[in-house]
């Protein structure tokens, strides 16, 4: 088996990183991944042998390889679908972790290695040619990769034997028959374009995407998701055509994840496991076909970093993602940027298909994360830790972003959707950004001795993004995102909350003003939780809300500097001194929100 030697030309690049690339580019991403995976699959039987000789003969892992060069001869085809699988890459990388990590030649590494028994059968049944190979179960099932669990429980070594159609398993001296398993395969078409994609809910190397698999998918599930992927497909093929075909001819597995119990979606790639997307049920084919465009961008960018470092090595630095809580590396916020930069892409020619009832869910994504990706992609041009690739990379993704601003929005979409995305950062600034404490103390002798800072005083203030634990989920986050994907939903679950709120949402006051649009209540509710919790990150963030789009000078810092202002706040009352947030942020700019000087 050759391994190919493969790059990148620019041209390709630029399609990608402008969140395209044509089913002929992808084609040249999955070729790369098989040469990948027929090196991943060389070095697990070589290591075996040089570590674990005994495992590696008693396995047969030579004459494994050898079956499927024989096999490749006469069927290339097959076996090079085979070499693609993403199950065969998501267990060759965790073989490969767990040989690294152990010094013993035990059952359960022996049972990893026979692994590489399984594959060759799957390539021998679907090619047709005959085989004698050893394998071994996992927790008491025999998996043959992609296809499914054999009926019959196994334990301990066994072989699988297969000759003129007919399979057969030898266990403990005795031979079976054994039908072989078949996959559970979605065959869909929408506007002559096809997409066969295997639900693989048993093979254990997809246990890799850090959620748990659904074990079984019952036939009225399958029914589920079978009907759920057809109308996806239909509105990717008709609406979203370049990735659909891409789509078609890489993604070929979805792994079925469990429920999070709190109704949304979870879904994830793996590095390893390219062509596969794992997902819990979406509720709707609208939200599974923007969960498959997002996670396949992930897929297309973990391919190209296979062939170019878009980051630099060194270690360090955290950076503000506007779809996390946490704070995130520069590697991580590249694969989010390339994320939403396709989910943008899918809101702002999706809007213009949907029904009234849901164009202001469609204009209001669109905007939010226009405006939020392209913030991020400018973070990562400006942080110094992107190769020259990878500046070309984010550039023409920024370039694609500042084009799609000139399209048009209706306001009140453009202005519930920045609302959202203004909530989440204040929140996120005020838990993460830790202003240099030099620059609070220059500031809080200036506030006591009664001194107006210059701008210089704070304007370069130095900071540091801190870590910190993730929290909960945030009700007000969850209702301003409400308010425009389901406004209805909105109003009444907004209707069981009191005039004051406390009702079964648990809504404060302020909050149930600042959503009832009564933003001078909201404003006085949220200093007021500020004096008796002033380092409350949700506060903060709710007093940014209340007076955002204020022409009061107060209102335009505390938006670009709440940071600033909470530290600042927080070390006053602690000196023993006293201050309004509003007054100090009035101060910080020049003038008082309401006249007076402190």
């Amino acid at each position: 088996m050759a391994i190919a030697m493969h790059g990148l030309p620019k041209a390709d690049l630029l399609r990608l990183a402008g969140g395209a690339g044509t089913s002929a580019t992808v084609g040249r991403l999955c070729a790369a991944e098989r040469s990948k995976h027929i090196l991943l699959l060389h070095t697990v039987i070589a290591e075996a042998e040089s570590r674990f000789p005994e495992a590696h003969a008693a396995l047969e892992l030579a004459d494994a390889w050898e079956f499927l060069s024989r096999v490749q001869r006469c069927a290339p085809a097959t076996v090079a679908d085979v070499l693609q699988m993403p199950q065969l890459g998501a267990w060759a990388v965790g073989c490969l972790f767990r040989m690294e990590h152990t010094d013993a030649d035990s059952t359960a590494l022996r049972a990893d290695l026979a692994q590489v028994g399984a594959f060759a059968a799957v390539a021998g049944l679907r090619a047709g040619v005959a085989f004698d190979l050893p394998v071994a179960p996992v927790d008491g099932r025999l998996v043959l990769p992609g296809l499914g669990p054999l009926s019959t429980s196994v334990r301990g070594p066994c072989r699988l034997l297969y000759s003129g159609g007919k399979l057969e398993l030898v266990t403990g001296g005795t031979t079976v028959p054994v039908t072989p398993p078949r996959p559970i395969t979605v065959a869909v078409q929408h506007a002559g374009l096809t997409w066969e994609v295997d639900i693989d809910f048993s093979t254990p190397s997809l246990d890799c995407f850090r959620h748990r698999r659904l074990e079984t998918v019952d036939r009225a599930e399958a029914r589920e998701w079978s009907e759920r992927i057809a109308g996806a497909w239909r509105i990717l093929a008709v609406h979203h055509r370049s990735d659909a075909e891409s789509m078609s001819v890489s993604v070929r597995t979805l792994v079925p994840l469990e429920a999070d119990g709190r109704g949304s979606t979870v879904a994830a790639t793996s590095a390893s496991a390219f062509g596969a997307i794992a997902t819990t049920l979406p509720s709707d084919d609208l939200v599974l076909a923007e969960t498959l465009v997002h996670e396949f961008q992930h897929l297309k960018l973990c391919s190209v970093l296979d062939l170019l470092p878009l980051v630099d090595s060194v270690p360090g630095g955290l950076f503000y993602a506007p779809w996390r809580d946490d704070p995130r590396p520069p590697g991580a916020l590249l694969h989010g940027v390339y994320a939403y930069l396709g989910v943008t892409g899918f809101w702002r020619t999706q809007r213009w298909h949907l029904s009234p009832g849901q164009a202001l869910r469609g204009h209001a994504e669109f905007v939010r994360r226009r405006a939020e990706t392209l913030a991020a992609a400018e973070d990562l041009l400006a942080s110094g830790r992107l190769t020259a690739e990878g500046r070309r990379f984010v550039g023409e993704a920024s370039r694609r972003l500042r084009a799609w601003e000139r399209d048009p929005v209706p306001e009140e979409a453009r202005r519930l959707g920045l609302n959202a995305s203004l909530e989440h950062r204040a929140v996120w600034e005020v838990r993460h950004v830790a202003v240099s404490p030099d620059t609070v103390r220059r500031l809080v002798g200036h506030w006591t001795a009664r001194r107006r800072p210059r701008p210089s005083d704070w304007s370069g203030a130095p900071h540091r993004v801190r870590p910190a634990a993730r929290s909960g989920p945030r009700i007000r986050e969850r209702l301003l995102t409400l308010r425009y994907v389901d406004p209805r939903r909105f109003r009444e679950l907004l209707e069981t909350e009191g005039p004051v709120g406390g009702g079964g949402l648990g809504l404060g006051a302020a909050d149930a003003a600042l959503l009832r649009g009564d933003l001078d209540a909201a404003a006085a509710g949220y200093r007021e939780e500020i004096r008796r919790h002033p380092a409350a990150p949700e506060a903060w963030a709710g007093l940014v809300l209340a007076m955002d789009g204020r022409s009061d000078p107060a209102a335009a810092l505390l938006r670009r500097r709440v940071p600033l202002v909470s530290a600042l706040y927080a070390a006053i009352r602690a000196s023993g001194g006293a201050a309004d947030p509003l007054e100090l942020a009035g101060w910080l700019a020049g003038r008082a929100s309401d006249g007076r000087t402190p």
